[in-house]
């Protein structure tokens, strides 16, 4: 049984109801790990639209000979376990414990103490990012860069986690709980004027991961790191494209090569790939090497792949004052405009195709951003920059998503479709 039908099987049980009543909802799932006689993951139904929740995931495994799905099991933290690992990590007593709002690939909790009430804690399970190396990172951070301009919650490694990690799949973190808002609910209701006030301060923030001085040679993948050895570049396992590699050229194939992958496998967009898909194959096999050289001047950074609005904690008292940057499951070494589609949410509304229509007076607000930081907007203005984006944007505008309204007209589709047909005809015209 290959890794693909082990997903097509998990989709079938999910939406049988073998996780709970699926109507209205969504299916999320990630592989947690792979052996010869089983594909194991987390699941979970999501609700499609409402207000972030705890949601209730599951490790499903999957025998590959006879295809059969094993009953689910919660993936969960029992109170004694919390209590264990906060007593190992701190040193203090558990007072009460609550699920809180997850990330799209963990499960948490809100943990307070006895020994001061003045603090809270946040325990995540994790089974995508390696905790050990978060750890090291967020600390490296915290210790490098200011907290003015980078604020990073405060970790508390647990002894032998690394080690557990490797063995079960699933790693727990613990980091400060910090008050505030998450940007993504804040920023649609901020004013214009407070909307360039934080873009700049976002804008700093990442600049200040785009300095940090990367191990040389400079190779493009997950960075990761540890108090042995320090800062290290290993595969990218965020898009699962591979490498490390050593070239941008390289790191743009693999990109465009692994979207096309996705494309194939996307349901519900039947119409949007009879209309691209062979012509797409017919590209990619004859045109990848003629991804431009000039692509190799574009600076490889430091990054925090996904440092979105949802990963951004604000004050509540002051609406543009960034109170904390989470979820560093995605850290990685890459050239620096593959951000693109990060920054760009800045500048738009949000919307089910990931494209929205653009802010009232968004050039200022990207204005803004760049203004902030202007060496990199020079580098913004290249000729560099201009043929990297067009190529990865050729990547990341390949796959369209399916509308969630199955029975609009096909007019209503191509025009939810509109980005993603305009960068994919672009492409195709030049060549």
């Amino acid at each position: 049984m290959t890794q693909d039908a082990a997903a097509s099987t998990l989709l079938a049980y999910a939406f049988a109801g073998g996780l709970g009543e699926p109507e209205g909802r969504g299916v999320s799932y990630a592989l947690i790990g792979a052996t010869p006689s089983t594909f194991t993951w987390s699941a979970a139904l999501e609700e499609f639209d409402g207000p972030p929740k705890p949601i209730h995931r599951y490790r499903v495994e999957i025998d590959r000979r006879s295809k059969e799905v094993l009953p689910p099991q919660p993936i969960m933290l029992p109170d004694s376990e919390l209590a264990e690992v906060i007593l190992a990590a701190t040193g203090q007593r558990v007072a009460s414990s609550t699920r809180f709002t997850d990330g799209a690939l963990s499960i948490s909790y809100k943990v307070t103490v006895h020994d001061d009430s003045d603090i809270a804690y946040v325990v995540q399970l994790r089974h995508h990012g390696r905790v050990a190396s978060m750890d090291f990172l967020m600390a490296w951070l915290s210790k490098n860069i200011d907290p003015c301009v980078l604020p990073v919650p405060p970790v508390y490694p647990i002894p032998g986690e690394l080690q557990r990690q490797e063995a079960t799949g699933v790693g727990r973190q613990i980091t400060r709980f910090i008050p505030g808002d998450m940007a993504d609910s804040v920023y649609p209701r901020l004013s214009h004027k407070e909307r360039l006030i934080l873009v700049q301060r976002i804008a700093l923030a990442v600049q200040a991961c785009w300095r940090i001085q990367l191990p040389e040679p400079r190779l493009i993948g997950e960075l990761i790191g540890d108090e042995a050895s320090g800062l290290r570049i290993g595969p990218d396992r965020h898009h699962s494209l591979g490498g490390p590699f050593s070239s941008v050229r390289e790191y743009l194939r693999a990109h465009i090569r692994s979207s096309f992958v996705a494309l194939e496998k996307q349901q519900g967009i039947d119409e949007y790939k009879g209309r691209f898909q062979d012509r797409i194959k017919g590209f990619i096999d004859k045109h990848l090497d003629d991804i431009p050289w000039v692509v190799e001047e574009i600076p490889v950074v430091a990054m925090h792949t996904d440092m979105g609005l949802h990963n951004i904690i604000l004050s509540s008292q002051t609406p543009t004052e960034i109170r904390a940057i989470i979820d560093w499951e995605f850290v990685a070494s890459a050239p620096y405009a593959s951000l693109h589609p990060i920054i760009e949410r800045l500048f738009r509304k949000r919307a089910a195709n990931l494209f929205g229509p653009e802010f009232d007076r968004a050039d200022e607000l990207r204005d803004a951003f760049w203004d902030a930081i202007p060496d990199w907007k020079r580098w913004n203005q290249s000729a560099a920059t201009e043929k990297f984006l067009q190529w990865f944007r050729f990547g990341l505008f390949m796959k369209p998503e399916p509308p969630l309204d199955h029975g609009i007209s096909d007019s209503e589709k191509q025009a939810f479709w509109r980005e993603n047909i305009h960068v994919v005809e672009d492409m195709l015209s030049q060549y």
